[in-house]
């Protein structure tokens, strides 16, 4: 999914009310030039909260202690991939904060937001890269790694990163089916084939070597995947892997990588839910940037009730899968 507002790239750091919250701490890599990433980490924390995170104009940030003690042992490790490629850093910070203080060690990736669909047409086998890299990154740093239980690796994504949840879960991609997903009538159809068609670019212009290159992480023990985009062209994930699909909304199909050993189906809910609770100014500046003021859903009160289920959904199978 794609939102093409230059707003939501501002991050917010203020005070917010000071009760106890995760701790976040950032991880940065700029080893492969083209791709620099950035990581938000979460923990859990006893402190009280300092600062707000990803908020903005638009949407609501959340409450943490920057850089707060950590005085845990080693946690089970979960890796969260947010699915708009145009989307704001720490999106999914509601859910990211929630799992961190359940007892675990939440990495939340940022990577760079592509500038045009031409670059875009290569999230799909690079958000799973991203995957690959954000483990290796933080079981060899100095810090991190001997906080992570390496045992116990877990992915959450949401609609294309739920797509590179799925992959590095062991589910291959038929790639013939996806080059012909953006044909009219397509049931593979992605949200996006409408805008690469307005910039003139087309699916077979993706990186044959990088599609080739989609690969299981043996690491990886669970995922949860929400909302996944291209579930038809996607196999089963490895049967050694748990899963957990959550829909925000009822599905049209489930097929593919949407078999699963569980399933949540949120019907009230919709895509735009995961992202975090708009401020009261949200619709009417959405509106005034030719954005889509539904992005904010019905209320504020309802879509944290959804937040909540969902992020309750998600330690359920994390727990299981961890414990």
């Amino acid at each position: 999914m794609k939102f093409g507002l230059s707003l939501v790239l501002i991050l917010a750091a203020t005070p917010s009310i000071a009760e106890p919250a995760a701790g976040v701490a950032y991880l940065h890599n700029t080893s492969v030039e083209e791709r620099p990433l950035s990581m938000s980490i979460w923990y859990p924390s006893e402190e009280k909260a300092a600062a707000t995170i990803g908020g903005n104009p638009v949407f609501e940030g959340v409450s943490a202690t920057r850089d707060a003690q950590f005085s845990k042992g080693a946690l089970p490790l979960v890796v969260v991939s947010h699915g708009g490629l145009r989307s704001a850093t720490d999106s999914g910070a509601w859910l990211s904060s929630s799992i961190a203080q359940a007892g675990y060690v939440v990495v939340e990736l940022n990577g760079p937001r592509p500038d045009n669909a031409a670059i875009a047409l290569n999230e799909i086998w690079q958000r799973p890269q991203d995957i690959h890299r954000a483990i290796d990154l933080v079981q060899a740093d100095a810090t991190w790694g001997p906080r992570i239980d390496e045992s116990k690796v877990s992915v959450v994504g949401f609609a294309l990163g739920a797509t590179a949840a799925l992959s590095v879960a062991g589910a291959k991609m038929d790639v013939d089916e996806y080059m012909r997903s953006c044909t009219t009538g397509s049931e593979s159809e992605g949200p996006d084939c409408g805008w690469y068609a307005a910039q003139g670019v087309t699916l077979s212009e993706t990186s044959q070597e990088g599609l080739a290159g989609l690969a299981r992480d043996p690491r990886v023990t669970s995922v949860i995947a929400i909302n996944p985009e291209y579930p038809a062209v996607l196999g089963s994930i490895a049967e050694d892997v748990g899963a957990l699909r959550i829909y925000l909304g009822t599905p049209e199909t489930a097929a593919g990588g949407d078999q699963a050993d569980r399933s949540v189906v949120i019907p009230d809910a919709s895509i735009f839910d995961a992202f975090a609770i708009c401020t009261p100014a949200g619709p009417d500046i959405l509106a005034a940037e030719d954005g889509d003021s539904s992005i904010c859903g019905v209320s504020a009160e309802t879509r944290e009730s959804i937040h909540l289920e969902t992020a309750q959904a998600v330690i359920s199978l994390l727990r299981d899968y961890s414990e």
